[in-house]
């Protein structure tokens, strides 16, 4: 199959590798992952989502794989925050979500909710990595990978929604962090403009041992372009 920037190929390429996945930490599951269902079957799914409506859904998608869904917001620090609801999708009554900076009065489509860090429901639950750490939470990303600190050296996989104005700026605290970028993936447009991606980051150390190294001559045969 030719190379091209899909979740699940790239995904079977890190498993197929042997990056080994023992627990994912889908933050952000909306009503479920299933390129993340399909990558790793055998492992446990570990769920977090703050919209109750969502949670039927959920617990029906995933009924039959090993996981844990903990309907709360993913933050910095746990306690609890204020959450917007919105629908941007015709049919949908919730299509997203996003914890709102400071106070909100109450009103349609506002609610406090539980709040927990990565790092807490981690060690509060004795979840074993290594992890994968997926992170979809509409604007709020960076606070999640900082409330991830002592996670992130047990990650083997990272993969975190970039909108274009923080594209950069995510993807260099995932590296900071210890971590190599392996793919942009599923890029979206919006009126035929970039406007957002998933990045997937393998920790540096495994990345060195399960792929070579871009330097001096360039192998025949490893060098690929994607094409539409």
């Amino acid at each position: 199959m030719a190379r091209a920037p899909l979740k699940d190929q790239t995904l079977a390429i890190l498993r197929d590798r042997g990056l080994q996945v023992r627990t994912v930490l889908d933050v952000g599951v909306q009503v479920g992952t299933p390129e993340l269902v399909r990558a790793f079957p055998a492992a446990r799914h570990v769920l977090f989502e703050p919209v109750a409506e969502f949670e039927g859904r959920i617990r029906s998608f995933y009924r039959t794989l090993d996981h844990v869904l903990h309907m709360v917001a993913v933050g910095e620090t746990s306690g609890s925050v204020t959450l917007r609801t919105s629908s941007l999708l015709d049919g949908e009554a919730i299509s997203h979500s996003a914890m709102a900076a400071g106070p909100s009065p109450a009103g349609p489509g506002v609610r406090s909710v539980p709040m927990l860090s990565v790092d807490d429901a981690v060690a509060a639950n004795g979840y074993e990595g290594p992890f994968l750490l997926k992170v979809d939470i509409d604007g709020q990303e960076l606070k999640v990978l900082r409330g991830a600190a002592r996670t992130l050296p047990q990650c083997s996989i990272v993969m975190v929604e970039c909108v274009r104005g923080e594209l950069g700026q995510r993807i260099m605290a995932v590296e900071a962090a210890g971590f190599t970028l392996f793919d942009l993936t599923e890029p979206c447009y919006y009126d035929k403009s970039f406007w957002q991606c998933d990045a997937i980051l393998v920790r540096t150390d495994l990345h060195r041992t399960h792929f070579a190294p871009l330097a001096g001559r360039v192998e025949p045969g490893m060098w690929e372009a994607f094409r539409a």
